[in-house]
């Protein structure tokens, strides 16, 4: 059956926000906002709760207040659900059984799993159990303080929400500007380390062993992984923002650039494995000699980090069209070299060096416009990237290298 080449954006919505997890406190402003809102909730259930001891709302406030609208939406959906169930289950049982040892871990275990079975995050799993030990603990009373015990969650509820409702913070995106230009920095720093270790070694390296970029490719998953959700914490908090109004290019762009330097990233890290079992290897020496190579990686680690700070403006375009002409130059001179066993791999590369210089130099394009890289489902879809950089992606076959090799040549059609 027919699927589509790529997975749909995730939806912010509010399965979505049954599962969002807290990010932490992040910042002082945060700090304040939280010590102030659990105060004022303090205060409001010691003015109308009926509970000898309102302990629930300014808890509820405590935890459900985040950096972000949307999250804490979340979160107090979370909270509300999970502590609600809790404390109505509890109350209804310690009514009815007495609290000694085996009462306590039967009430445990069974929230425990009632909770494990909600399609909620872990914040929210865990308000149930924690619910239970509070009222296990208060033990039992009569009705009219159980109803004020769910009414505190419900109170605490309301005033987290107001906290950051009434006056939200920023949507950060800034932090993720600066999460992006340090992945593409990464990215170039490990074009750059490719093309000064290539052809260095004395000697053949053993077939255990790595070239030292290798590790720098496997470190770029840790980073690529931050970046994504340094985009993902900014696009949630400008959800249901009333300060994040006229954002919306800001954000598309952030999306934009986050496919783009993943792009290069899956295809860079390709490069990567292929580079790595050609060359300062025993054997047949590529065709493609070290030093032409390393010149080929440093423009293109040139032209994504243009790209990357100016946007694509004439001076990438420059840098674009004289790679061209070195690829074509180096493709020739491959290609002249008789051997086609030299010349197979090497031609190979220069194809996958061709498509990472048109990435680059066709920058942050928008979204609906972005086909997957070579058939690798995209990592700001939310999906992996592969889980090793010799992993070739399946899409990037010889026949698509010839192809780039032959348009280079001048002749579509001309055999190799």
């Amino acid at each position: 059956m027919p699927v589509p080449d790529r997975a749909p954006a995730p939806e912010l919505g509010f399965s979505a926000a049954l599962r969002t997890r807290s990010r932490g406190i992040d910042s002082y402003g945060l700090v304040l906002r939280i010590a102030v809102a659990t105060t004022v909730s303090y205060l409001l259930a010691r003015a109308v709760s009926g509970s000898p001891l309102p302990v629930f709302a300014p808890m509820t406030t405590l935890f459900v207040v985040q950096s972000s609208p949307f999250s804490t939406l979340g979160m107090t959906a979370q909270r509300v659900l999970g502590t609600g169930l809790g404390v109505a289950a509890a109350t209804v049982y310690v009514t009815y059984v007495p609290v000694t040892w085996w009462s306590v871990f039967l009430a445990v275990l069974v929230s425990l799993l009632v909770a494990r079975a909600l399609p909620v995050g872990l914040v929210g799993q865990l308000q149930i159990p924690v619910a239970t030990v509070f009222v296990l603990a208060l033990g039992p009373s009569d009705l009219a303080v159980d109803l004020w015990r769910v009414a505190d969650v419900a109170l605490g509820a309301l005033v987290g929400v107001a906290a950051v409702f009434v006056f939200p913070p920023r949507p950060r995106l800034a932090q993720a500007r600066a999460s992006l230009m340090a992945y593409a920095a990464e990215l170039t720093a490990f074009l750059r380390e490719m093309a000064d270790e290539i052809g260095t070694h004395p000697a053949p390296l053993r077939s255990d062993l790595r070239h030292a970029f290798v590790g720098t490719s496997r470190e770029l998953r840790t980073i690529a992984a931050t970046t994504r959700e340094a985009v993902g914490h900014a696009l949630e908090s400008a959800r249901l923002n009333v300060r994040a109004r006229g954002t919306e290019r800001d954000l598309e762009q952030l999306e934009r650039e986050l496919r783009w330097l993943t792009r290069i990233a899956i295809q860079g890290r390709a490069l990567g494995g292929a580079v790595d079992r050609l060359y300062d290897r025993a054997g047949i020496a590529p065709g493609l000699p070290p030093r032409v190579l390393a010149g080929l990686l440093t423009a293109l680690a040139d032209l994504v980090d243009g790209v990357a700070r100016d946007g694509v403006d004439e001076e990438a375009h420059a840098l674009s069209d004289a790679m061209t002409d070195d690829v074509r130059a180096a493709v020739e001179l491959t290609a002249g070299t008789g051997d086609v066993v030299e010349a197979l791999g090497s031609l190979s590369l220069l194809g996958r060096v061709e498509q990472l210089r048109d990435i680059a130099v066709s920058g942050p394009v928008p979204l609906d416009a972005v086909q997957p890289a070579l058939g690798v489902e995209s990592a700001a879809d939310g999906e992996a990237e592969p889980a090793e950089h010799e992993a070739e992606p399946a899409g990037d076959s010889a026949a698509s290298a010839i192809e780039r090799i032959r348009r280079l040549l001048g002749a579509s059609d001309a055999p190799l």
